[in-house]
Order: C-alpha cells, then structure tokens, then sequence
C-alpha cells in the first residue's frame, strides 16, 4: 500500500452531519463569514472533496445548517409543553424551564442565525418561520389558560419577545438569580387567567 493510501486508509469518515455540526460552530464562534469549506475542512481533519461528497456548495451548506438550527433549537420546546401534559401551568413552567436551562436549547445558535438574517433572504425566512411557530406554541398555551384569541396572542408576543431580548441584550445572570426572578417574570407575564376576558 502506498504512503497516501494508506494515509486515505486512516483518515476520519466525515458524514453530512459532522459537515453542519462544524459549521453551527463556525456560526456562533465567528458569523457567517466563517462558514467556508476549507477552514470546515481542516477542523474536521479531512480534505474538501469529502465536503463535496456531501453537499452541491457552500449554499447547500448553509441551507442545512437552517435546516439543523428550526429542527434542533425549536424542537425541544415543543417537546418540553408536550411532555407536560394539557395543564397550561405545567405547560408554561416547562417551557421557562428549557430557556432557564439552556440544556436543548442553544440561545448562542439562536443569535448567530438572528445576526445572519439581517443579511440573507434565506435566514430571515427561516427565522421569521420559526418565531411564528413558537409564538403559536406560546399562543396554545395562553389559550390553555382561558385567555381569548387576541389576549393569548398578544401575551405570547410579550413573552417571546422578552426571551429574544434578554439574548439580544446579552444580560449575564446567575442561574440561581435567574430561578429566582423567574416566579415575578411569570407573575408579569401570566397576569390574571381569572380576568383573561374582561
């Protein structure tokens, strides 16, 4: 065997996936001017025609990265309010819970894909999709508390945008502080279900 077969031998099989997953890095730790194949490349430890087995482009790449980012950073709200069960309070607690927890879901993703959308029609699509579909989720929930159509909308605009904010803010807070404003947040958020029809 030849000295660069057997280098070929012994080189890392990249999939489709660790191809994204190093470019969701490169989004978060530089925009998306650092998503380019080479630089992918060398992170991964592979040549580019490994890029090349797996996507058309560098735009099919950044396709599949909003791809990645509506499935995996929305997915697991979703799935917090579903495994709560149909109690709204339990939905809501859930929902404050993964944003609280940052373990499923990645605000730095959320802000670098946020950055990006001021720049591409492709990303503000895929953004202003998104924020619709977690509003809505907010929007089910407020229902759940007896709030009519309007109200329950308005309250899930307030409570999305105010999560939005505090990343686009960039606030540093303890976890512990955070848990600890988190009943107040709620309180205002929540206001009162007894008069969500006055």
């Amino acid at each position: 065997m030849t000295q660069t077969l057997a280098k070929l031998a012994k080189a890392p099989r990249r999939d489709r996936e660790d191809w994204v997953r190093a470019a969701r890095r490169a989004l978060i730790e530089g925009g998306v001017a650092k998503v380019k194949v080479e630089p992918l490349a060398g992170v991964l430890g592979v040549t580019t025609g490994s890029f090349y087995h797996h996507f058309r482009n560098r735009q099919d790449l950044l396709d599949a990265v909003l791809v990645h980012w509506e499935r995996e950073n929305t997915e697991p709200l979703f799935q917090a309010v579903r495994d709560a069960g149909p109690d709204p309070d339990a939905q809501l607690d859930a929902l404050f819970e993964a944003w609280l927890t940052e373990s499923d879901y990645d605000p730095a993703y959320d802000s670098a894909v946020r950055d990006w959308a001021r720049t591409s029609k492709p990303a503000e699509a895929a953004v202003r999709r998104t924020d619709d579909r977690r509003i809505d989720l907010l929007k089910q929930i407020f229902l759940g508390f007896g709030y009519d159509e309007d109200r329950a909308f308005i309250r899930a605009r307030v409570t999305y945008f105010h999560q939005v904010g505090y990343y686009a803010m960039e606030i540093i807070e303890d976890r512990a502080v955070r848990r600890r404003w988190r009943p107040l947040y709620r309180e205002v958020l929540l206001g009162d279900p007894s008069r969500a029809r006055d």
